[in-house]
């Protein structure tokens, strides 16, 4: 399988903020925030971020950050870098990952995660992509019987992730500047 070939898979949820989409994007492009509103306050402890460490503040274009993830009792090793960074629009990352298994070799892909966030009333509506490439091979949670399970799956989580990320820009909290 290559990295920009074959096997791709895409997932998508959106979500909405009564928040401005400029307050959605300081809070999207500072991606220690990250941790929180995917991580701390994750729905599940099976499907979230463990860890992360990148810069503070506003990412821009080449910035890179690391975190670990769990996928149910199995963990991912990612090192990310942000490919685009169009604000108040727009924010996209790449992400090489490895996920170390139980009862089979790790698995390395290629993950591309955009969010568009695009005016709505007074508020946002937070469209998110994420495309999949599998690098080593394609997991059983990826084949053809499994796959709209997992895109199900992946899209309801993913969508209380989103709902926390509009909780997180709707409280207003003022986001520390660069340390």
């Amino acid at each position: 399988m290559s990295a920009h070939g074959e096997g791709r898979v895409r997932f998508h949820a959106t979500a909405t903020s009564g928040a401005a989409p400029e307050r959605v994007y300081d809070v999207l492009a500072d991606v220690t925030t990250h941790l929180r509103w995917a991580g701390e306050e994750a729905p599940r402890k099976t499907f979230r971020l463990l860890t992360l460490e990148g810069p503070k503040g506003v990412g821009t274009v080449g910035t890179e950050f690391r975190s670990t993830g769990a996928n149910g009792k199995e963990i991912f090793h990612d090192r990310s870098t942000v490919i685009e960074a169009v604000a108040p629009t727009a924010f996209a990352f790449e992400t090489v990952s490895r996920l170390d298994r139980k009862h089979r070799r790790a698995w390395e892909a290629r993950f591309v995660h955009r969010y568009e966030l695009i005016p709505r009333g007074g508020g946002t509506l937070i469209d998110y992509t994420i495309g999949v490439w599998p690098i080593n091979y394609i997991p059983y949670w990826l084949r053809p019987g499994m796959k709209q399970v997992t895109r199900t799956l992946v899209k309801a989580l993913t969508r209380r992730h989103l709902a926390n990320l509009a909780t997180v820009a709707e409280a207003n909290v003022p986001i520390p500047p660069d340390s």
